[in-house]
């Protein structure tokens, strides 16, 4: 037995003193007060005792990985059920699944296990965190075992680690390979090429090609849309080399995309195409993306001595390894609907992490009436897009329809219900109007609901809770009794400009027959109709949806992402307002803030034609400002995270250009916003070299420094801002703080996963930044070629690092767990049983019953020893007859009379031992007494 806390036995004196001292009426009552204060005295000690374990607990660890057979989670389950058949009454079973990341599917537990349901993704396998996530449900002190079911093939973090844990922990690891048949699997085993190199520069590309068998294959190489190299050629069984050669272009990087096709199936196709990129140092241009292909910007911008890139917005991709070949984006009147939700998100986090630039001019298809306004865009820009309601000439009233069908219930990526999403788009037009305009909303499905009725925007706090409880439930949305409903509510408005938002699954609108006579009619009395599709432009409905919005006199905007609803809602609320686009010439004055994009004060500028109506944000630098009545800023701009940000409100090259357009130094003005916005090139300075290069799916980027420095080259260590970004989807950021891997160089690994490109900027304090090349892997890591045994030797490493081994019969995994002594506190036991003394204590004191059986037979033993002949005790004085209360015969008396007298000792005997008993009965009452 030990004594956790064995300090509390000083109590043992002022206990002793206290029953000392308040003596109890009776032994029984002071044995079970000094029983209860002995055990909470122990309780409090924390007693525990010593003993063997009993039970234990085994992890399943289930690799979910994309290089599993294509079977792997039945496989699994079978086997998690088998452990679970064979598992003792009093030990307990956990489960972990496995692949990018490691979830626990089902924590210690004596059931069943029900199947698999956690997310873990499938292009990685995190072997090492799956074990870490395993160790730490074994607990503490007892005993345990970790089964791993896996093909041995893990990425990201090395295992040993997690395995030196285990093994201090004297938690063993046992496996169970399962692996997919690689049997004529032909396949890439990897793809090489310089990191970077110049402009102009030749370099080699090698790829090694595993073949089974001997045979003739395939080839083909592009770069972009380009073709580099294609033909067949013969490949020995084994690993061969194929090189191909190549002249870098401009400055940026390229993609290069390697396919290899055998003559027979492949199993493991996911190998046979690998991508990789090479970047091209030197000085990155702008990318220019005018409003029209007469646009005269991107010539204006090479004149004035910019390194420019002209591209339409639909031959732009927005892919992170696009945009690092460029310093800086220039969007010329260009819709937000036209880049995209992906492109936005991309250009947002690229400027922000990656340090570019991005410079926004003005028309009716830019900022809020282009659709910026809750974009992704937008924080990063130095003007806010608001609707303000003091700038507003008419009033509004709107009707948004909302689409309330059983499809709108389904979660989009972020795991929102798409009905959530919409709700929000909704309470956002509400939030951009004022006390003078109106606002109504309906809810759709078979019948129109009537959610808020059409009212002036106030108490907008109860109408948002109203709109933001909207759900999905119903059947498709009826087209015809949606648009009648919403004719009928916005008909009474009062305001200048009335109109409906329509918001409508693209592949759900049902019964539109008659839309005709409601839209039609409308239009005439002035009242407009637009048209939110969620889908695309050639789903089933989209047709029917366009023909509403055109009739309607509307903008009808499609969109499969969610989370832009509220952006679109947002943009055709600006359009309709009318007053986010001042198109009446102006003049300008210039600000004091020309001087920090120009390098010099700017004299006389003209007046412009017309200008996008924004609104300064605090710590923004404003340089040129309109002189009418708004004094709206029209050239703004500050630093966006690691880049930079600009916005000119005027119109670059239209019809709302004005006299800027015929001004000689037109030229220099944008090339001199262009040079801001795409900064000073980027680099450490002499004596820091940065490199890069791909290992085990992870990217190595070490910083050198020079070993003859005299003083630290900066004042904290430095990080690695790094984008991620699956081809087609939104970028992702990270932040890493770069370590000391050697006196002169620092370390940070940034793991990689599946497609993914990844762009690293380092940022050192008194260094500056710097951007790489751009990374990514060949394929999914899952996918690599092995051997066969390969991944089951690993896992024989594993389990013999840890005490673990193989296990063909998985139901042994439980005769096996290690039995340790565990310690057992014993606090909760002693408080019970202190608590059952305390209330015997309590029942001997109110009646005694403990003693009643003992004290009869104590008091009268001596009564009990006398001879049966003296009979029964008798009163002094009193005869037997009379004592005995019945009629004695008459005659002389009994001979026992005539003796003499017995002694007073004798004689009363029995009279003492009634009399005892009685006053003890009295001093129990006296002290009840006392005590009430």
């Amino acid at each position: 037995m030990t004594l956790a806390e064995p300090f509390w036995l000083i109590l043992l004196i002022p206990w002793a003193m206290l029953l000392w001292l308040w003596r109890l009426p009776s032994r029984w009552l002071g044995a079970l007060r000094a029983a209860v204060l002995t055990l909470v005295l122990l309780a409090l000690c924390g007693l525990s005792v010593v003993l063997p374990a009993r039970s234990g607990t085994v992890v399943l660890v289930a690799d979910r990985s994309l290089s599993m057979p294509a079977d792997s989670d039945a496989l699994e389950k079978e086997a998690a059920d088998l452990v679970y058949g064979a598992m003792p009454r009093d030990d307990k079973l956990a489960v972990v699944s496995f692949a990018e990341t490691a979830a626990v599917e089902q924590s210690p537990q004596a059931s069943k296990f029900a199947g698999f349901s956690a997310e873990v993704g499938h292009d990685a396998s995190r072997l090492a965190d799956a074990l870490d996530l395993a160790l730490s449900l074994v607990g503490g002190e007892e005993p345990g075992r970790i089964l791993v079911l896996s093909d041995g093939q893990w990425t990201g973090r090395d295992v040993s680690a997690a395995a030196a844990r285990a093994a201090a922990a004297a938690v063993p690891i046992d496996y169970r390979a399962i692996e997919r048949s690689s049997a004529g699997d032909l396949a890439i085993e990897r793809i090489q090429a310089p990191e970077s190199v110049l402009p102009g520069e030749s370099f080699m590309i090698t790829a090694w090609i595993a073949s089974p068998l001997g045979q003739t294959i395939s080839y083909d190489l592009r770069c972009g849309t380009q073709t580099i190299a294609r033909g067949t050629t013969t490949v020995p069984s084994g690993t061969s080399r194929l090189v191909f050669r190549d002249t870098a272009g401009p400055s940026g990087s390229s993609e290069y995309v390697l396919d290899v096709e055998g003559a027979g199936v492949d199993p493991v196709p996911g190998n046979n195409r690998a991508r990789l990129l090479v970047g091209i140092r030197g000085a990155r241009p702008v990318l220019c993306v005018p409003a029209t292909s007469a646009s005269t910007l991107p010539g204006l911008l090479a004149k004035g001595g910019v390194s420019v890139c002209p591209k339409t917005v639909a031959e732009c991709r927005w892919t992170l390894e696009e945009l690092a070949g460029y310093s800086a984006v220039l969007l010329e009147n260009t819709p937000a609907g036209r880049v995209g939700h992906a492109g936005l998100e991309n250009l947002a986090a690229w400027v922000a992490h990656s340090g570019g630039g991005v410079m926004l001019t003005g028309g009716r298809d830019s900022f809020g009436s282009g659709g910026y306004f809750k974009s992704p865009l937008e924080p990063l820009l130095p003007v806010s897009l608001e609707l303000r309601r003091e700038h507003r000439k008419l009033s509004l009233a709107i009707v948004v329809v909302l689409d309330r069908s059983g499809s709108m219930a389904i979660p989009c990526a972020d795991g929102r219900p798409k009905i959530d999403l919409a709700d929000l788009a909704t309470a956002e037009v509400l939030g951009m109007l004022g006390p003078t305009d109106q606002f109504g909303c309906l809810a759709v499905d078979t019948v129109a609901h009537e959610i808020v009725p059409l009212s002036d925007a106030v108490e907008q706090d109860i109408k948002r809770n109203l709109i933001l409880g909207i759900d999905a439930g119903g059947g498709g949305i009826y087209i015809y009794d949606a648009l009648v409903a919403a004719a009928k509510m916005i008909q009474g408005a009062k305001a200048g400009t009335r109109h409906i938002i329509l918001f409508s699954d693209a592949t759900d609108a049902e019964r539109p027959d008659g839309w005709e006579k409601i839209v039609g009619p409308c239009a005439k009395a002035g009242i407009t109709v637009s048209v939110v599709g969620l889908g695309t432009e050639h789903d089933c409905d989209a047709e029917l949806l366009r023909r509403i919005a055109r009739l309607g006199g509307g903008e009808c905007m499609f969109t499969n992402v969610a989370q832009e609803l509220p952006r679109l809602f947002a943009q055709d609320t600006c359009v309709i307002a009318r007053s986010t686009f001042i198109d009446e010439a102006t003049s300008v004055r210039s600000a004091g803030g020309m001087a920090a994009i120009s390098g010099q004060p700017l004299g006389g500028f003209p007046r412009i034609g017309g200008y996008n109506l924004c609104y300064l944000r605090p710590s923004a630098n404003l340089a040129l400002v309109s002189e009418d009545e708004y004094q709206a800023p029209v050239l703004a701009s500050w630093q966006a995270g690691l880049g930079r940000a600009l916005c000119y409100t005027g119109e670059a090259d239209g019809k709302y250009t004005g006299a800027v357009a015929g001004w000689s130094g037109v030229g220099d003005f944008f090339a001199s916003l262009a040079r801001w916005t795409a900064g000073r090139q980027q680099g450490l300075g002499p004596g820091v070299v940065v490199t890069q290069e791909l290992r085990r799916g992870v990217c190595r980027v070490e910083l050198h420094l020079d070993p003859g420095r005299q003083t630290a080259p900066f004042t904290r260590l430095p990080e690695l801002s790094t984008l991620f970004a699956p081809p087609g989807e939104s970028a992702t950021s990270k932040t890493t703080r770069m370590s000391w891997s050697s006196p002169d160089g620092l370390l940070a690994e940034v793991p990689l996963v599946g497609s993914e490109t990844a762009l690293t900027t380092v940022h050192a304090d008194g260094l500056g930044q710097t951007t790489l090349a751009p990374m990514c892997l060949p394929y999914s890591p899952e996918y690599l070629p092995q051997k066969p045994g390969q991944g089951a030797a690993a896992l024989e490493r594993l389990a013999r690092a840890t005490g673990g081994c193989q296990r063909l019969t998985l139901a042994d995994v439980w005769r096996d767990i290690p039995r340790r002594p565990r310690s057992v506190p014993l606090a909760p036991y002693l408080l019970l049983a202190a608590v059952i003394l305390f209330l015997l204590e309590v029942l001997q004191r109110r009646t005694g019953l403990l003693a009643v059986r003992w004290r009869p037979w104590r008091r009268l033993r001596p009564l009990a020893a006398a001879p049966a002949a003296a009979g029964p005790p008798r009163m002094a004085g009193v005869a037997p007859a009379v004592q005995a209360g019945k009629p004695q015969p008459p005659g002389p008396p009994p001979a026992a009379e005539a003796k003499p007298a017995a002694k007073p000792a004798e004689a009363g005997g029995g009279n003492a031992a009634i009399q005892d008993a009685l006053s003890q009965a009295r001093r129990r009452a006296g002290h009840r007494t006392k005590r009430t």
